[in-house]
């Protein structure tokens, strides 16, 4: 009969409710932290690797207009340099044959005149069309830029908001899961102490 007794006392204490949930606590506290540290991986890949991708992108569209805008200086610089060239032998000429007219007849002075005023008037026309080309050539690349960033920024939102619903629903999992642990825990735990009491009656209806 005491030796019935002294058996119960043990199967109690061991069932105590305190010591099973520490150890369920346990395990749980453990997984919270590796969530954690998958959660900042996930961020790391997702938006890391995005980053990285905007970056070169943004590289690739830079060296793309650095480059055109180059190309655009040299051609003005040899449409001015051909300008240039032109009006020296234009005036070359004209003052060739405004020496020869001199000596000639002075008539011609008034004819030579006119040339030269027809002819700053051309270049005159030709300038403002050059410079009326190079503002829309400008224009144009500027428009490009614009479209291009848009449609880049655009991109990056559309892909941020991508990858924050991916986040969104693996933490939305993951709390689910560890919900899901929990009950079952809570469970086993009520289950345990069941046993416990029901061995406990059944060992004092023995004694």
């Amino acid at each position: 009969m005491g030796t019935v007794r002294s058996t119960d006392q043990p199967l109690i204490a061991r069932d105590d409710p305190a010591t099973d949930s520490d150890r369920v606590g346990g395990p749980a506290h453990l997984d919270d932290r590796s969530a954690s540290g998958n959660l900042d991986k996930i961020r790391d890949i997702l938006f890391g690797a995005q980053a990285r991708e905007h970056d070169r992108r943004f590289a690739q569209l830079e060296q793309h207009l650095i480059r055109e805008a180059s190309d655009l200086r040299n051609d003005l610089k040899r449409r001015f340099e051909s300008l240039e060239l032109y009006i020296k032998k234009e005036v070359d000429v004209l003052m060739s044959r405004l020496t020869k007219e001199q000596e000639v007849r002075g008539e011609s002075v008034t004819n030579l005149t006119q040339d030269l005023t027809q002819l700053a008037t051309t270049l005159e026309d030709k300038a403002r069309l050059l410079d009326m080309q190079v503002t829309q050539a400008q224009a144009h690349v500027l428009q490009q830029l614009t479209e291009q960033t848009s449609e880049l920024a655009t991109d990056v939102r559309a892909r941020h908001a991508e990858a924050a619903s991916a986040l969104n629903q693996a933490v939305h999992d993951l709390r689910a899961e560890k919900t899901d642990r929990a009950t079952l825990a809570a469970i086993l735990l009520e289950a345990s102490q069941r046993l416990s009491s029901d061995e406990a009656v059944s060992g004092r209806g023995s004694a």
